[in-house]
C-alpha cells in the first residue's frame, strides 16, 4: 500500500544527525503524513478489492493520532463504532493514552440506542471508525450523539469533505477496502 521503505532510504544519515530513533519518529511520521495525503496509490485495476495489512494500519493510526495530538484536545472516552471501529479504537487508545473504550452498537447497518453506553455532558468523546464510506453510519451516530462533545476520527475516507476531526487517508478509488481483521 504505502511505499514506506522509500521514505526511509536515508535513515542512516538521519540517525547520525539526530542521534536516536525516538528523535527521528516524529520527523518520519510528518513525512509520511505529507506523502500519504498527496500520493496517488497504485491499485490493481482487475481486483474489486484493496487489502490493507497490519503495517498499513499502524501507519494510518500513527498519522491519525499525530493529527489529534496537534489539536491539543484531550478525550476522556473513545467510542468505537462496531464492528469495524473496534480495532482502530484500541490502537488509537494506545496512542492517545486513553484507558476507557466503549462501543456504539451497530449491527446490519442499524444503531441500537438501547445498548449505547450512557453518555455524560461533562465528558469529551472521540468516536473512531475504520472508514467513512457512504456516510450512513456517520449520520446515524452523529444524530444519536448530538448534544454531547464528540469528535469523529477515521482511518480512511472516500471523501475529503466530512465533519470528521481527523482522517488519516482519503482514497482515490471506489474499491472495497479489506482490513487485516476482516475476512478476505
Amino acid at each position: 500500500m504505502f511505499r514506506v521503505f522509500s521514505y526511509f532510504a536515508n535513515i542512516h544519515e538521519t540517525f547520525a544527525t539526530k542521534g536516536s530513533l525516538i528523535s527521528v519518529i516524529p520527523i518520519l511520521i510528518s513525512q509520511l503524513e505529507r506523502q500519504v495525503e498527496y500520493e496517488t496509490e497504485i491499485i490493481d485495476e482487475i481486483s474489486p478489492k484493496v487489502y490493507y495489512d497490519w503495517p498499513d494500519v499502524e501507519i494510518l493510526v500513527q498519522i491519525l493520532a499525530n493529527k489529534l495530538k496537534k489539536s491539543t484536545k484531550n478525550y476522556d472516552i473513545i467510542l468505537a463504532v462496531t464492528n469495524g471501529g473496534i480495532v482502530p479504537a484500541r490502537l488509537m487508545a494506545r496512542e492517545l493514552n486513553i484507558n476507557d473504550i466503549r462501543f456504539i452498537p451497530i449491527r446490519n447497518k442499524k444503531l441500537f440506542l438501547e445498548e449505547l453506553y450512557p453518555l455524560h455532558k461533562d465528558k469529551k468523546y472521540l468516536v473512531v471508525d475504520e472508514i467513512y464510506d457512504t456516510g450512513n453510519t456517520f449520520s446515524k451516530v452523529l444524530d444519536a450523539l448530538s448534544g454531547f462533545e464528540c469528535d469523529f476520527a477515521f482511518l480512511i475516507s472516500r471523501y475529503k469533505n466530512t465533519s470528521a476531526k481527523a482522517i488519516a487517508k482519503v482514497l482515490n478509488h471506489n474499491k472495497w477496502v479489506v482490513f487485516p481483521w476482516e475476512s478476505k
